[in-house]
């Protein structure tokens, strides 16, 4: 009996010996569903004509609808393999159009030398629309109402201004598998996206035609945070797109400020148009929840001088760390032909159109995550 009892304690040290000595892994599902009823009204297109209003129910109003998967192996030697597979969910309507990991599809490799990331995700570009947005660039107040606004005709990107597919990026000051948001210190993420055109090819399309380029570089410290980013998309055919932003915030302690500043330009065969906003924004703390507000600018140096503008205030209650209530009320007025409306994002667009009127957006919802 003695003889068994000392054979399974054994067997239970090897076991945990070797447990421990074995490289860890966790996997992570998490999600988030925010579901709320928005009103939108935007005037006649032209004179004498009928506006436009809907009322609707819209998701993510307050946080981006989605269902995600992801998951580290530690490698040893301070490495870990990294996966993260995150999709649209669109709860109002059942997800209809099905799940696709549209949001977030990587694979990278991380240790001291930072991360090495592959797959589809945030362009280093728009990840400082989102974190100097008080609404983050979702909802009726969503600052690419304006600063992402197509204010005529012409076009003034192909897709990689917001995600980039096919990309390879290099991510230092960010912990290993998270977002690219916010780093600690000095934060810096470069990607190049293939655009994958076949070579040679027909002009006016180019072999190297939708390839994405883009760095941002950033420090934050506290309540200070400023990043700097650069990126140009080729485009044979009305030139090559490059956007431009920069942005900042300083946290008080009651409330937190932003600015952002951003051109995005395409080249001389698209008769260099240029696209300049800029958005003031705020964060006010308020009891169990907060204000965001912001006011937002943007103007097209097309031959009518397209401008539009954005007022947007806000409040969201914090029921508990998972969920929260939320009311957002913007105005948009559009000015010499511009063509602002309620982008919304992620489920959330009016589907109106306008041109030289004003225009009012309401959300109101309930959000909660797992």
């Amino acid at each position: 009996m003695k003889k068994s009892l000392v054979a399974l304690a054994a067997i239970a040290f090897v076991g945990a010996a070797s447990a421990q000595s074995a490289p860890a892994s966790s996997v992570t599902l998490w999600g988030v569903v925010d579901l709320g009823v928005s009103h939108y009204t935007m005037p006649a297109t032209t004179a004498g004509g009928a506006g436009q209003s809907v009322t609707k129910m819209t998701s993510s109003g307050l946080s981006s609808d989605q269902l995600g998967f992801r998951g580290t192996e530690d490698l040893g030697g301070g490495m870990s393999a990294n996966f993260w597979l995150e999709g649209l969910i669109t709860p109002q309507d059942g997800n209809s159009g099905g799940l696709k990991f549209t949001r977030r599809s990587t694979l990278s490799l991380a240790g001291n030398f930072g991360e090495l990331r592959l797959g589809r995700d945030y362009s280093p570009t728009f990840w400082n629309y989102i974190v100097f947005d008080p609404f983050g660039t979702i909802g009726a107040g969503a600052g690419p109402n304006i600063t992402l606004a197509e204010l005529s005709s012409g076009t003034m990107g192909t897709g990689n201004l917001v995600r980039a597919a096919n990309g390879v990026s290099y991510l230092w000051g960010f912990a290993p598998n998270g977002q690219s948001a916010v780093g600690s210190g000095v934060y810096f993420q470069g990607t190049y996206a293939l655009g994958g055109k076949v070579s040679p090819t027909t002009p006016p399309a180019g072999s190297s035609d939708g390839n994405y380029l883009g760095g941002r570089i950033g420090y934050a410290n506290g309540p200070v945070n400023v990043a700097l980013s650069l990126a140009q998309e080729k485009n044979q055919a009305v030139g090559d797109y490059t956007y431009d932003n920069i942005g900042g915030s300083y946290n008080f302690g009651p409330a937190s400020v932003s600015l952002l500043y951003a051109e995005d330009k395409n080249g001389s065969a698209g008769g260099n148009m240029k696209y300049k906003t800029w958005e003031l924004g705020a964060t006010i703390n308020a009891g169990p929840g907060y204000i965001p507000v912001s006011f937002s600018d943007g103007k097209l140096n097309d031959a009518i001088g397209s401008h539009a503008q954005q007022f947007a205030v806000g409040y969201v209650y914090n029921l508990s760390k998972r969920t929260a209530l939320y009311a957002t009320y913007s105005h948009i007025n559009n000015k010499t032909g511009a063509l602002a409306s309620f982008y919304g994002g992620n489920g959330s667009s009016s589907g109106l159109t306008a041109a030289n009127g004003s225009g009012n957006g309401y959300d109101i919802g309930v959000k909660t995550s797992f």
